[in-house]
């Protein structure tokens, strides 16, 4: 049973990291959640000759009853910040409801309780270094909100 998990997880691996091809394509939907869920997932474009041009982060808006308002960031590790990247994904979207109800749960104590939980999409144009330009503002977008029923945060 063990070996036969090695060898498939082995399998998976050795797939999402062929370059680009058709067997590639064709297996990647197969492959992804094994590597995603394993943490064996390997993304190289960070050193590619054209690197990103944009940084992305998943934030919570929480909003409670009394009205007062909390933006939630994850910790910063990076097993949050690889399951944040994938969560906003709209291949992912089974997730995100799950996920909004986690947070709200988690937000409820102290007498306050959360009515609505935001899943926000921030992103930030990265600068040439050197440019000398004013640092562009975060621009952000709600990708899912969920609006937490009367009886819990669940």
């Amino acid at each position: 049973m063990l070996s036969s998990f090695l060898v498939a997880t082995l399998c998976a691996v050795v797939l999402w990291n062929l370059p680009k091809s058709e067997l590639r394509e064709v297996t990647a939907p197969l492959v992804e959640p094994v590597v995603n869920l394993t943490g064996l997932d390997q993304r190289w474009n960070l050193f590619a000759p054209n690197p990103p041009r944009m940084t992305y982060e998943t934030v919570a808006r929480i909003e409670y009853a009394d009205g007062g308002l909390v933006l939630w960031q994850p910790p910063r590790n990076d097993r949050w910040r690889k399951w944040l990247g994938a969560i906003r994904s709209e291949r992912s979207r089974r997730l995100w409801e799950p996920t909004a109800a986690w947070i709200a749960e988690h937000h409820d104590r102290g007498g306050r309780r959360p009515v609505r939980v935001e899943l926000v999409l921030r992103s930030l144009e990265l600068l040439p270094p050197g440019s000398g330009q004013p640092e562009p503002a975060w621009q952000e977008e709600i990708f899912y909100t969920h609006d937490v029923p009367r009886g819990g945060a669940s």
